[in-house]
């Protein structure tokens, strides 16, 4: 009997690691070309950091998107987008996020990015308003 429940409980464990690890993994780089195909998908990086973000943008520049800076112990996200030269005339644009509160953010910043890339390589339909 005690194999039996040692058994699923080891089960149960291995398969909520297992589920945990496929939540951690990042999404898929943003590589955009410059021209037009950068250019779209900036503009929709800012228009999801403008539907999302309950943070004002302060920063926004061609190569920088930044919202006001987390405020202490809140679990609001702020957020800062860049667009970073890789050569060839190649782009990546990465997203970084962070929160006041020491133990969590809402939503979660791995939740937040995943969103985000789907959004900004255009398989995500629309901005989530929030």
């Amino acid at each position: 009997m005690r194999a039996i429940l040692f058994s699923a409980v080891a089960m149960l464990v291995g398969a909520c690691a297992s589920s945990e690890v496929q939540q951690l993994l990042p999404p898929q780089p943003i590589i955009c070309v410059g021209g037009p195909d950068c250019d779209a998908k900036w503009t929709r990086a800012a228009a999801w950091i403008k539907a999302n973000s309950t943070l004002k943008i302060e920063t926004q520049t061609a190569a920088v998107i930044q919202t006001a800076d987390p405020v202490r112990s809140e679990a609001t996200p702020a957020f800062t987008v860049t667009k970073v030269a890789r050569g060839e005339g190649r782009y990546e644009i990465t997203f970084n996020g962070g929160c006041g509160h020491l133990l969590r953010c809402v939503p979660g910043i791995g939740e937040s990015r995943t969103r985000f890339t789907a959004f900004v390589l255009g398989e995500e339909p629309q901005a989530a308003a929030r």
